[in-house]
């Protein structure tokens, strides 16, 4: 939720693979492969589903803020806040899903399989007391996670919870990622008690190589196609030729962008279909005299809602490259995830999302009206 999925699996994949050597030394590798698969599965699903329900969880959710803001830039920002509540029941709903899928439909391990729970005591007797750098880390974590979710005013239905921009008297001088920028310049300053790497604040110039410039420059990319297509009138006209989608329920509209955002992910990255599509979903929901959003929210969910082969997303990636499962074992219970995380998403969005988000389904607000007539002309 807090930090990239991709990080996530990273750090996760190490301890379920300790904690599978240790089944397999007990049991044996053919005994105890449906553990090692749902265990595996489980890394990788937890990874997508809980990163979903934050902005800075996957990259997609970040893609979209940065993509809305382009071909809409009067609209009302998307605040973190309003995001976690609308999500976060999607990743609870689709996380109860997966175990139940894994463990209890498609990998049921035998009985007397059992996990030692001396190995996850031996991983944290490892890691040791906690440090001071480590409890900077997590405060400067905190403050970040608080200072994003009550930026702005929340509106729980039954009460409004005024933002600290608001209350400052500055609530369109700061955005989540001045608050971002902020924070992370705070670990440049706050010095270490660690000088064995030569640094002697919590981070030096020596991380800027580490950063992952490849996603920084796909995202660039992406923002300048999505712009393009904004000033060329190219998704306009794309749009225009979906106008015959309006004959169909809002809903079913809804679940059809979400089936086929999840599948066409199956064949590229999550980043990559969504800063492909979005533009021309806007297009679409505007020619169909739709409000924008209640179309590109649950694409951008369903883009990490793609659980069937290793490209679909980091990861799962990452997960098959471990080498402990097949293409056809992800596939297997994939594709079933896939269908039932497009229900799930659909069903919050349309009931949750146009709460949270104030949308009217089938009215274009004033703040898309320019594409709206860029698209009648």
């Amino acid at each position: 939720m807090w930090i990239s999925n991709t990080a996530t699996a990273v750090m996760m994949i190490p301890i379920g693979l300790a904690i599978v050597l240790k089944i397999e030394d007990s049991f044996g590798v053919e005994r105890s492969h449906g553990f090692t698969v749902a265990l595996m599965l489980g890394i990788a699903y937890g990874c997508s589903v809980g990163g979903l329900s934050t902005l800075v969880g996957t990259p997609p959710n970040l893609s979209f803020v940065r993509i809305f803001e382009i071909l809409f830039p009067e609209a009302p920002s998307i605040a973190f806040g309003q995001w976690l509540i609308m999500a976060l029941p999607i990743s609870v709903l689709m996380m109860g899903l997966a175990w139940f899928c894994l463990t209890q439909v498609f990998y049921r391990t035998p009985a007397d399989v059992t996990v030692d729970h001396d190995v996850i005591a031996e991983e944290k007797v490892e890691l040791g007391p906690i440090s001071y750098e480590e409890r900077w880390i997590g405060a400067v974590f905190a403050t970040t996670a608080l200072l994003w979710v009550f930026r702005v005013d929340l509106n729980i239905g039954f009460a409004t919870i005024p933002g600290w921009s608001s209350l400052l008297g500055m609530p369109g001088m700061v955005d989540d990622g001045a608050v971002a920028i902020a924070m992370a310049s705070l670990l440049f300053l706050i010095p270490t008690r660690d000088r064995s790497q030569g640094s002697q604040r919590i981070m030096g110039p020596d991380v800027i190589p580490k950063l992952p410039w490849d996603i920084v420059l796909l995202f660039g990319g992406g923002f300048a196609l999505a712009e393009g297509l904004q000033r060329t009138g190219l998704a306009q006209l794309i749009g225009e030729q979906f106008v015959a989608l309006a004959a169909l329920p809002t809903f079913a509209m809804i679940i059809l962008v979400c089936l086929g955002i999840t599948f066409l992910t199956e064949l590229t990255s999550n980043l990559a279909t969504t800063e492909m599509i979005l533009p021309i979903l806007a297009a679409v929901a505007v020619a169909t005299e739709m409000n924008p959003l209640i179309l590109m929210i649950p694409a951008t969910l369903s883009a990490s809602c793609a659980f069937m082969m290793p490209v679909a997303t980091p990861p799962n990636a990452i997960v098959f490259g471990s080498g402990r499962l097949t293409v056809g074992e992800m596939a297997r219970v994939g594709i079933f995830l896939n269908i039932i995380g497009a229900v799930v998403v659909s069903v919050i969005v349309f009931t949750v999302g146009t709460v949270v988000f104030d949308i009217d389904p089938n009215i274009v607000p004033d703040w898309a009206q320019s594409m709206a007539e860029g698209t009648e002309g």
